[in-house]
């Protein structure tokens, strides 16, 4: 038998919450405690995309009436994810005021699904003056979803509430998950989903860890052709305007032949 992937995996997540919407809406709704009209996930090609470039970041942006929600998955918590996902959404809230040319209407959210941490089901986290005590701004929210509680409630053999399912069933194993599906329409929809995933041959290689460390050394090898071919390049002009200088050729006429600025050339010269 094939191994089984659970949505603490990155693509099985991703491809399952783009392939069944209403499963990840609920789960956001219930982490927020509030309901949305409109629901639109801004990055619906998300797993084609990213597909072949391991170095591209993986995450989910949804626009919910008017708001922006970016969740991130973290499947291996560690003490940098908190500094990394606070600037993803700063970034956001800066991206997004400046496309509008206005403060943002509604509130930007940012939730994060964790593996790997050893905390309480879910934490708020507010940015915060520390001189006054209170919180800075009302536009940014930010919710931890620890996943890894609810699964040991639901192995410790804890009666889970509905939500907590939902929770729970993110890292839950095939057999787990179809007994939780039995009781629970929304965890049925998701089982499906993520046997779906599971069975697709593009997405379940994509991540396995020998094609992603693979994939990985892949790109860093890549970007380092990259630069080391436009830093060749870039050495090359410079000795062809060093050869054209020495052969008295006129600043300007370096310049229109090699592309360098007057003040690059000048700079040469000293």
């Amino acid at each position: 038998m094939s191994k089984f992937y659970t949505a603490k995996y990155e693509s099985i997540f991703m491809y399952s919450a783009v392939k069944n919407q209403r499963v990840i809406k609920k789960i956001i709704e219930q982490i927020l405690n509030k309901k949305y009209n409109e629901f639109i996930i801004l990055n619906p090609n998300i797993i084609k995309d990213n597909i072949h470039n391991i170095g591209q970041k993986l995450d989910l942006l949804i626009k919910a009436d008017d708001e922006y929600i970016n969740v991130e998955l973290n499947s291996r918590y560690n003490k940098y994810i908190k500094e990394r996902n606070l600037l993803y959404v700063f970034k956001l809230c800066l991206d997004k005021s400046e496309k509008d040319k206005q403060t943002l209407k509604g509130c930007v959210r940012q939730i994060n699904i964790n593996f790997g941490r050893k905390s309480k089901g879910i934490e708020d986290i507010a940015v915060v003056n520390l001189t006054e005590n209170k919180k800075l701004t009302a536009k940014i929210e930010i919710k931890n979803l620890n996943v890894d509680f609810y699964i040991k409630k639901y192995y410790n053999n804890y009666k889970l509430t509905k939500e907590e399912e939902l929770y729970a069933m993110l890292g839950l194993e095939l057999e787990e998950l179809k007994k939780l599906s039995e009781r629970n329409d929304i965890v049925k929809e998701f089982k499906e989903s993520v046997e779906e995933a599971n069975k697709d041959e593009l997405v379940v290689k994509w991540f396995t860890p020998e094609q992603e460390r693979e994939m990985r050394e892949n790109y860093i090898k890549s970007e380092a052709e990259e630069k080391g071919m436009k830093k060749g390049k870039l050495e090359g002009i410079l000795q062809t305007a060093k050869n054209m200088l020495e052969a008295n050729m006129n600043i300007e006429t370096v310049s229109k032949l090699t592309g360098l600025s007057v003040k690059k050339i000048k700079d040469m010269l000293l």
